[in-house]
């Protein structure tokens, strides 16, 4: 049977549609995860606050590098060093600043609690210069990890931290910088038993959960004392 070329030129201009919608559908989907301009600014904002200082990380046990030096404006932000994105939505869920060389204050209005999508957050490992931790870390409702460790926080964790009811996983391990008693220090980083009390009354029996460990016999009575950290499968005190 033979056709007219009328038919064949029906045919390439049909082909060529379907073409072009695949294309158009592929770059919409792939639109949809880019990193918004709200959450990329205030990742640019977040690392103007730091200078970069090598001995800031310089008790990591892993290679440390600064990993803010990968972000520029001109990149999508899904694609930064310790930064990672929701592949439907393009919501930064998890950023690993570990062991970046930060040093500098992270004061209580910096742009980091403006990424309201987070679910991972791990600041170890860099030097915060005897910053407050701020309630508002309280706000990430989505987080199940947070790694505040040997950053050089101190004063009272905010009660708001107990506010993470998804959290799973917390670690506030420090070299010195941590006690129990609430006359202790300012520069020292403080865990009241109300605070510890509403963290652990958020863990399921799934949770591993890692705390800081005081040199003193009152912080492990505290602990062992409580009937829901009892029922944990695994608890790490950590001490230094």
């Amino acid at each position: 049977m033979r056709y007219s070329p009328i038919f064949y030129q029906s045919l390439c201009f049909l082909l060529f549609l379907s073409y072009q919608a695949t294309l158009s559908s592929s770059s919409s989907s792939s639109a949809t995860q880019l990193c918004s301009h709200d959450q990329s600014a205030a990742l640019i904002q977040f690392k103007a606050l730091f200078s970069i200082n090598k001995t800031a990380s310089k008790d990591c046990e892993i290679r440390s590098y600064p990993k803010t030096n990968s972000w520029k404006e001109s990149i999508d932000c899904c694609l930064w060093d310790g930064v990672s994105c929701d592949n439907i939505t393009g919501q930064v869920i998890s950023l690993d600043l570990s062991c970046s060389w930060l040093s500098g204050a992270l004061p209580s209005n910096s742009s980091l609690f403006l990424l309201s999508h987070l679910q991972r957050l791990d600041l170890s490992f860099n030097d915060f210069k005897k910053s407050k931790i701020s309630s508002k870390f309280g706000l990430f409702a989505s987080l199940t990890h947070l790694d505040l460790s040997r950053s050089w926080f101190s004063g009272r964790v905010p009660y708001e931290i107990s506010y993470l009811s998804k959290l799973v996983s917390l670690d506030l391990s420090s070299a010195s910088y941590i006690d129990l008693i609430s006359q202790a220090d300012e520069s020292v980083l403080k865990l009241e038993q109300s605070t510890l009390n509403g963290i652990v009354r958020n863990l399921t029996e799934r949770t591993v959960s890692i705390f800081p460990k005081s040199s003193t016999s009152h912080w492990i009575a505290i602990l062992v004392s409580l009937v829901s950290f009892q029922n944990l499968i695994g608890v790490v005190l950590l001490s230094f």
